[in-house]
């Protein structure tokens, strides 16, 4: 059987295709949960708006809203991520970045910017 140019490049679209759908799936998986502390303007600011706010909810409540994340993204106070970090690594999360912000505008003595993904 001789391949032609035409089948070459339908076995490309094809294979293209197929190599979409699981980039697609991992994009949409990748949509991180964002962790929040409105009365903080920076942490606000971060958030914009979206996720999870901390003034809001207990850490309890935030920890059972955060059940199913994959990827958690946040902008809290240590003492918020403290207690976080230790309830979502028993729920399996692992941490992947933590760095205190520097220069605060809210008068506190800084946040902590951490993220976190399921294993």
């Amino acid at each position: 059987m001789r391949t032609t140019r035409r089948d070459v490049l339908k076995s490309g679209v094809l294979a293209g295709a197929v190599a979409a759908v699981p980039v697609a799936a991992q994009a949409a998986q990748a949509e991180a949960v964002v962790v929040y502390d409105s009365r903080l303007a920076e942490s606000a600011s971060f958030a914009g708006g979206r996720g999870i706010d901390l003034a809001a909810v207990s850490l309890r409540e935030a920890h059972a809203a955060l059940t199913d994340a994959t990827r958690i993204e946040g902008l809290t106070r240590w003492s918020d991520w403290t207690v976080l970090r230790g309830l979502l690594e028993e729920q399996g999360l692992r941490r992947t970045a933590e760095t205190r912000t520097s220069a605060p505008l809210s008068g506190h003595d800084g946040l902590l910017r951490w993220s976190m993904v399921a294993r």
